[in-house]
């Protein structure tokens, strides 16, 4: 597992990227995708992994709790509605509430799996160094 500083540095990271891509104006090929659907689950699976990451590094700093978890998820939810905003001045892109909850369902499993996931890894992750530490 990752230190605190790492995980905030793969935040930071994986947001940029997000932001790259949605300032890149859409081409045809984009604009006619197969399904409309298609588009939900390209937004859903970004905001899922930066939900993840953050979910990741609150646990990494100790806050683990429903209130961390409510403070990130708003924090994610105002970084994806401006995110959709400032799409609204790019040529060939459109700000979409669709799109909008779209990434709030994918960061809210993210954020929760990430918060999860690390609960039990972690803890597991001690188990084992002290059972290792025993074995010597």
């Amino acid at each position: 597992m990752r230190g605190p500083s790492g995980s905030w540095r793969s935040v930071a990271a994986w947001a940029v990227l997000i932001l790259i891509a949605t300032t890149v104006p859409l081409t045809d090929l984009a604009i006619r995708a197969p399904a409309w659907w298609l588009d939900k689950l390209v937004h859903g699976g970004l905001y899922l992994v930066l939900g993840w990451l953050v979910g990741a590094a609150l646990c990494a700093i100790g806050r683990r709790g429903v209130a961390g978890w409510g403070i990130a998820l708003l924090a994610l939810a105002t970084f994806a509605f401006l995110d959709e905003a400032h799409q609204h001045w790019l040529p060939g892109r459109v700000a979409s509430l669709g799109d909008w909850a779209a990434d709030v369902v994918g960061a809210t499993i993210g954020l929760t799996m990430g918060m999860i996931l690390w609960n039990v890894l972690k803890p597991m992750e001690r188990q084992e160094r002290a059972a290792n530490r025993e074995e010597l």
